[in-house]
């Protein structure tokens, strides 16, 4: 919003940290943060994913202009590693369209792999059943070719922020 640079004054609030238990501002939506990491490498294990540390509340706009999704199925989680780079780096936040977990499209999203989450794009195979799962960094990380049954869709990647 210009009149924000030129005056100090935004139409749109900018997202705020709630503390875990504590309600939305005004009108905001929340959405949980969980203290989860989904590896951009070989895998991260997941102690426990039911834990929200703390919430960011956007305003209701800011979310109609990224998603349709109701927030209830959007969550924040962490990125480490590189295997994502230079899309996603070590550290980087995104969010999640919890309610987008079909493999029929292709995509970035969180997957897991047994007791690990990855974030990963994914792409039909030329096999039956089976999907392929790429890192942007094909240098150091080769796509893998996977039983459908073998990987779950835990999210769509649909926001990224992270450090400049």
């Amino acid at each position: 919003d210009p009149s924000y640079v030129l005056d100090g004054d935004r139409a749109d609030p900018l997202p705020v940290v709630v503390e875990a238990g504590e309600g939305a501002p005004d009108g905001a939506r929340l959405v949980p943060v969980y203290d989860v990491r989904a590896s951009a490498g070989h895998g991260a294990l997941v102690e426990s994913e039911d834990y929200a540390a703390y919430s960011v509340a956007f305003p209701p706009n800011y979310l109609k202009k990224l998603t349709r999704a109701d927030p209830r199925d959007l969550a924040i989680i962490s990125v480490k590693g590189d295997s994502m780079e230079p899309t996603l780096h070590d550290d980087d936040i995104v969010m999640l369209d919890m309610s987008k977990t079909s493999t029929t499209f292709d995509g970035l999203f969180v997957l897991r792999f047994g007791d690990t989450l990855h974030v990963k794009r994914i792409a039909r195979s030329a096999r039956k059943d089976h999907i392929l799962v790429l890192s942007d960094n094909r240098e150091l990380y080769p796509p893998q070719e996977m039983p459908g049954h073998e990987v779950e869709i835990v999210g769509k990647v649909i926001w990224v922020g992270g450090k400049v």
